[in-house]
C-alpha cells in the first residue's frame, strides 16, 4: 500500500484543494481501513464551502466527503463483523452508544457525535479510516454507482418512517434536488398518488417527472399551495420540504389533519410560521434529521433494486475535478455527482 494519497482538503474560506496526504493507519481495535471506490458530492459539501460556511464548523486541513462506498483493506484486532475484502457503505455520523440520547435510541442526536467529512477525515481520497459500527456491509454484486446512494437514502428512509406513508395518499415535495428525487421515488414505491413537486428549475422538474411525479409546478410562475389545491381539492395528505425554507407553503398546501415533514437544513432561513393554521388545521409538523438506524434498510432497498437511482447520476468525475463537480451542484446543473479517487 502507498504511504501517500491524493485528497480533497478543506483549506478554509471556501477553498478546497487536491493535495498529497499520508495514508491513515489503524490505531484502535474497532477501526477499519476502507479503500474508497467512490464518494458522491452532497449539498452539505456545498454549504461547507460557502463563505461563511452555512451551519457547519469545519477545521482547515480536513478531508471532506461522506457519501462513501469502498472495500475493507485492514481491520483492527477487535473487529468481528467485517474482514479484509468485504465491501461497505459508510454511516458518516459516528455515535458513542452510551450517551443520554444514544441510550434512548436517538443515535442521530448523539452528544458525542463525530461526523465523517465534517469533524473527521472523509472520503474524497483513496483511503478512509472509520469505526466498525458505521461500516455497513454490502454485496459484491451491488454496483458502486448505486451503493453510493446509501447515505442519502438512509436519511430519506428516516423521514419516510415518520410519515408512515400508505398507498393512495397524496404528497407534495418541495424541491427537486437529489434528496427530493429520492423522496419522490420512495413515495412512488409506497403507492402515494398523486405526487406533486415544486421546483423552479425546468431541468429538475423534468427529472421529477421521470422519477414518478404526477404533476410539477414552477413556484416562480404559480402559487404552489394553490396549485396543490387545484389538483387535490382540499390539499395533500403529506408535504415534504426538502429545501429547508418553505414551511409556509407546506402549511398552506396540506389538508386538515395532514403531515408536514421538514427535512431541508438551512440555517439562514427565517420562514414565517403561521401558528394558528397549524392549530386550526390540526397539522402534524415533523422534523427529520439525517439517518437513524436506517442504513440496513437502505442497503436492502438498494440490493433489491426497488428504486431506479441510476437516472439521477448526472456526472462521474475524478478527484482532480472535484471543484468543478461542487460548482455544478451549487448551480443546480448536476444531481448525483460521483467522485472517484486517483
Amino acid at each position: 500500500m502507498d504511504r501517500k494519497m491524493k485528497a480533497a482538503v478543506f483549506k478554509g474560506n471556501g477553498v478546497l484543494a487536491v493535495e498529497e496526504v499520508d495514508v491513515p493507519v489503524i490505531s484502535n481495535g474497532d477501526e477499519v481501513l476502507l479503500e474508497v471506490e467512490a464518494c458522491s458530492i452532497c449539498g452539505t459539501d456545498v454549504h461547507i464551502l460557502e463563505v461563511p460556511p452555512a451551519g457547519f464548523d469545519v477545521e482547515p486541513g480536513l478531508i471532506m466527503g461522506h457519501e462513501i462506498v469502498g472495500k475493507i483493506v485492514d481491520a483492527g484486532e477487535s473487529v468481528r463483523t467485517l474482514k479484509k475484502g468485504d465491501r461497505a457503505v459508510v454511516e458518516p455520523n459516528d455515535y458513542c452508544g452510551v450517551c443520554r440520547y444514544c441510550l434512548k435510541g436517538l443515535t442521530n442526536h448523539c452528544e458525542n457525535q463525530i461526523s465523517i467529512g465534517v469533524n473527521r477525515n472523509g472520503g474524497f481520497t483513496r483511503y478512509v479510516k472509520i469505526t466498525e459500527k458505521v461500516a455497513h456491509k454490502i454485496s459484491d454484486r451491488l454496483e458502486t454507482n448505486i451503493a453510493v446512494f446509501a447515505e442519502p437514502l438512509a436519511c430519506v428512509v428516516n423521514g419516510i418512517h415518520k410519515l408512515g406513508v400508505i398507498p393512495g395518499q397524496s404528497a407534495f415535495v418541495i424541491g427537486a434536488g437529489p434528496i427530493a428525487l429520492i423522496y419522490v421515488q420512495m413515495l412512488k414505491a409506497s403507492g402515494a398518488t398523486p405526487i406533486i413537486v415544486s421546483e423552479p428549475s425546468g431541468k429538475r422538474r423534468e427529472y421529477a417527472e421521470k422519477c414518478g411525479a404526477d404533476f410539477t409546478v414552477n413556484p416562480n410562475d404559480k402559487d404552489p399551495a394553490e396549485f396543490v389545491k387545484s389538483v387535490t381539492g382540499i390539499g395533500v395528505d403529506i408535504v415534504i420540504d426538502v429545501v429547508g425554507s418553505r414551511v409556509e407553503d407546506g402549511i398552506r398546501a396540506v389538508r386538515k389533519g395532514g403531515k408536514v415533514l421538514l427535512f431541508g437544513f438551512n440555517t439562514r432561513a427565517e420562514p414565517k410560521i403561521i401558528q394558528h393554521q397549524i392549530v386550526l388545521k390540526e397539522i402534524q409538523l415533523l422534523g427529520s434529521w439525517i439517518a437513524r438506524s436506517t442504513f440496513p434498510e437502505a442497503v436492502q432497498i438498494l440490493e433489491k433494486g426497488v428504486l431506479d437511482l441510476e437516472k439521477l447520476i448526472t456526472h462521474i468525475m475524478p478527484l482532480s475535478k472535484i471543484n468543478e463537480g461542487i460548482a455544478l451542484l451549487a448551480k443546480g446543473e448536476g444531481l448525483e455527482i460521483i467522485v472517484t479517487p486517483e
